[in-house]
């Protein structure tokens, strides 16, 4: 294969990836929250899941006393959420959703775990809420308007749950520490810690800020051609919104960090909370577009794909200008590249002929004499 296929081919390699990277998203494995709901045509009522993941680091000194507090062994509290233990948070649910929602939960289900894990420097809790909550009253008047406010609500009050360690306030981050190392937290109780420690985990505020026109949407018609039937799937075309993926014209992925600096006799500590973006994915039977409905943020089902509209507009531009920008660095560079190779110039470079002499070879052929030669650089 010659130089100039090789260039190419190389070229043509380079320009695909580079149209890879500009698409490329980023993904974080924690999430805020993140939610999956799955909502099914004529539906009287569906399950979503929101899953909360919180993980905060208190950092010390080996020697300090918070350090001796608490100690040296991994804490764990694990119980499950049902309508039994846990029916105030139906109800502190439900009050937040009627001010601004039709949708109501009638039950829920779920999971709470919290780890304490203890290092040489430093002391790490890890939370995980999973909550599976029946909605009904989420289809507007028929079944072609479906309420979307749902998705995102507060909690600030506690959420007293009970449970093998007594009443526990599941909302609370310093609850997993007045369980297991109570002294440490009595300790810390007066701090600038508390600011942390004391903000509340069951929150999918952010969810419903970000408006569903500027979550990513896509139509699945597969379940509606014809070649699925011969393996017996059959169904209807479904929608897919997702919010959280981050991309280079929507924004990387920025994790939310919250931390304080605090000082108890003399001892210096930090405290930091980590947690990534707010993550969902809403899947409704048909083809789904978005809009309102006075105040109320909607989702509107059509029989047909609704007309395509322009609110990826900006961003598809915006790709192509990337790409373009990183085109023309490859061809600038392959343009010097290949000058640098091919370079020719009417001056003679290397060694000057007239320093050569020929000497010819192939003598002992007989009276056959070749017209083969080398040549000899002149010493001077």
């Amino acid at each position: 294969m010659s130089y100039v296929s090789i260039k190419y081919v190389i070229m043509l390699a380079v320009l695909i990836t580079l149209s890879t990277l500009v698409t490329i998203t980023f993904v974080y494995p924690a999430y805020a929250v993140q939610l999956d709901a799955v909502i099914t045509k004529d539906s009287e009522e569906f399950v979503p899941t929101f899953q909360f993941t919180r993980v905060m680091t208190i950092k010390y000194a080996e020697d300090s006393k918070l350090a001796e507090l608490v100690g040296d062994v991994q804490q764990k509290i694990l119980f499950n959420i049902d309508s039994q233990n846990a029916g105030i948070l139906v109800d502190l649910i439900n009050s937040e959703l009627e001010q601004k929602s039709f949708v109501k939960v009638t039950d829920l289900s779920g999971e709470y775990s919290a780890i304490i894990t203890p290092n040489e420097k430093s002391v790490g809790m890890e939370y995980k809420i999973t909550l599976h909550l029946t909605m009904n009253g989420h289809f507007i008047g028929d079944f072609s308007t479906l309420d979307s406010q749902w998705r995102g609500f507060t909690i600030s009050d506690e959420i007293l749950i009970e449970t093998e360690f007594g009443a526990y306030d599941m909302n609370s981050p310093k609850s997993a520490l007045l369980v297991t190392i109570p002294e440490a937290l009595e300790y810390i109780s007066e701090s600038n810690a508390m600011n942390i420690l004391e903000f509340p985990l069951v929150d999918t505020s952010g969810l419903s800020k970000l408006p569903l026109s500027k979550w990513e949407s896509m139509f699945d018609p597969t379940s509606e051609m014809s070649e699925p039937e011969q393996y017996g799937f059959h169904g209807t075309v479904i929608t897919n919104y997702s919010m959280g993926i981050c991309t280079i014209y929507l924004g990387l992925c920025q994790d939310k960090n919250f931390q304080e600096e605090f000082v108890i006799n003399g001892e210096k500590y930090l405290i930091y909370s980590i947690e990534s973006q707010d993550d969902a994915t809403i899947i409704i039977e048909g083809y789904v577009n978005e809009g309102y409905l006075g105040k109320l943020e909607i989702f509107t089902i059509h029989d047909n794909a609704p007309p395509p509209d322009n609110k990826n507009g900006k961003e598809i531009p915006m790709m192509y200008v990337m790409a373009g920008i990183g085109v023309v660095g490859i061809v600038g560079f392959f343009v010097w590249s290949d000058r640098k190779v091919r370079k020719t110039t009417t001056e003679q470079t290397g060694i000057d002929p007239k320093d050569l002499r020929a000497v010819s070879i192939g003598s002992h052929a007989g009276s056959y004499q070749t017209n083969r030669g080398t040549s000899h650089l002149v010493e001077k």
